[in-house]
């Protein structure tokens, strides 16, 4: 059976965060875009902290510059 695909509901002040950042990793976006790809379709993947909110980290790499993220999120059947 086809998994969900939820749409994802960003903060603003994250996208903001993103942007500004890019300077200093380039390829931000892309590892936000695939943090983003993979909550969509996976969210209970992240641990569970408390009775609605989960936490994922995702792994950064020094050698390409690319930092690790860090979600803090809920989600239901329709969205992240």
């Amino acid at each position: 059976m086809p998994r969900t695909v939820r749409t994802i509901v960003e903060n603003w002040p994250v996208s903001e965060v993103i942007d500004a950042e890019q300077a200093i990793y380039p390829r931000l976006e892309e590892a936000f875009d695939a943090l983003k790809w993979w909550l969509a379709r996976v969210p209970e993947s992240g641990q569970i902290i408390d009775d609605c909110n989960w936490l994922y980290v995702q792994a950064g790499d020094r050698r390409v510059n690319i930092s690790p993220l860090v979600a803090l999120y809920t989600f239901n059947h329709q969205e992240v």
